[in-house]
């Protein structure tokens, strides 16, 4: 049996790349012709010597195993960290793959700049490499990189959705006289917080019977609880996780997530799975996979009454939603679920480790 050794946050940890893999790792579970065996880097806080336990954790199992998957976003701390677990294994001749989670365009900007001799001496020796975007894609080519690259998605975690039911949901929009908007993200400007809150003001004037949910934690925290003390219809959640999280998407009607920038964002793909119309922005890994008028609605951040304008859009026409929500769960269900990105992921690993 090979052994797959996977670099990851810890799991219990909020984030997108935790919550990718508690997803995938029960269906790798149940595999005979691989383990995968997990290993927990990063949460060192202020501690100056966390990084180097975090390349000696590395360096001491790598001998072990035949094929390591490193988890960074293309961002400062990511890019140096997982560049020397990079640059370690290759000096070793040790196979690995390269999975980018996040992508921070400021950054790659400096990657361009200064630091592509650095790329082509690390990330660029992967056997394959993993991305959440076509420009990613691209790139990674205009920097160097020969190799395999894979347009890859993240994913649903199959407990969150299961017994759900998508036709009681719709049967409860028709009927609703509550509108229910949910923002489930950390809670960073660049997420989109405060044109949400904005959005949601404006639509409000109009549209009385409208709440606003912020799920999440995060450096805006507290000036998010400040801002909104005095609307009414705006509650904060705080993070959510297990059966309250599943609670919140069964009984919210639109997502919203204006980012600035993303890779694709796993709250958008559980939102969808939950027969949700989204609101959300042309970057990142979202560009080609939103699918613009079926999916929700694309908004241009740059055009202040926009994403007001597509909210009552979409609220006031419940058999749109109805349509939207369901073409977004079935998508989901056949597309984006754990077992189906496990089995595309399976079936990557094994060629990695099967070629010379």
């Amino acid at each position: 049996m090979a052994k797959i050794l996977v670099t990851l946050p810890h799991l219990s940890s909020p984030g997108g790349v935790s919550s990718f893999w508690n997803a995938l790792l029960p269906e790798f579970g149940g595999r005979k012709e691989f383990e995968i065996i997990p290993l927990e880097i990063g949460g060192h806080g202020k501690n100056p010597f966390g990084p180097l336990v975090d390349q000696w954790k590395l360096l001491k199992s790598v001998n072990k195993v035949d094929l390591c998957v490193l988890n960074p976003s293309l961002g400062a701390r990511s890019f140096f960290r997982d560049g020397l677990f990079a640059k370690q294994l290759a000096l070793r001749k040790r196979k690995f793959a390269i999975f980018f989670h996040g992508w921070d365009e400021d950054f790659e900007q400096m990657v361009t700049k200064r630091y592509i001799p650095l790329f082509k001496g690390t990330f660029a020796k992967a056997e394959q490499i993993f991305v959440l975007s076509k420009d990613f894609e691209s790139k990674l080519r205009e920097w160097g990189y020969t190799g395999v690259v894979t347009v890859a998605t993240t994913t649903i975690e199959g407990s969150l959705i299961q017994d759900f039911s998508i036709s009681e949901k719709m049967n409860n929009l028709r009927s609703t006289d509550k509108m229910r908007l949910l923002f489930m993200s950390r809670l960073v400007r660049e997420k989109g917080i405060y044109e949400t809150i904005d959005a949601f003001r404006k639509l409000k004037k109009s549209v009385p019977n409208l709440e606003l949910l912020i799920a999440g934690d995060g450096k805006e925290m507290d000036r998010v609880v400040n801002e909104t003390q005095n609307d009414a219809d705006i509650e904060i959640l705080g993070h959510l996780t297990g059966s309250r999280k599943r609670e919140v998407f069964i009984n919210s009607h639109v997502y919203c997530l204006p980012s600035y920038t993303e890779g694709l964002p796993t709250s958008i793909l559980e939102a969808m799975a939950f027969g949700m119309p989204v609101i959300t922005t042309p970057v990142g890994g979202l560009k080609y996979f939103f699918k613009d008028k079926e999916m929700g609605y694309f908004v241009d951040l740059k055009e202040e009454e926009d994403m007001a304008a597509r909210l009552k859009d979409l609220i006031l026409d419940r058999e749109k939603m109805v349509h939207m929500g369901n073409y977004n769960h079935d998508f989901a269900l056949s597309n984006l679920t754990a077992n189906k990105v496990a089995e595309r992921l399976a079936n990557s690993f094994a060629s990695m480790i099967a070629r010379s």
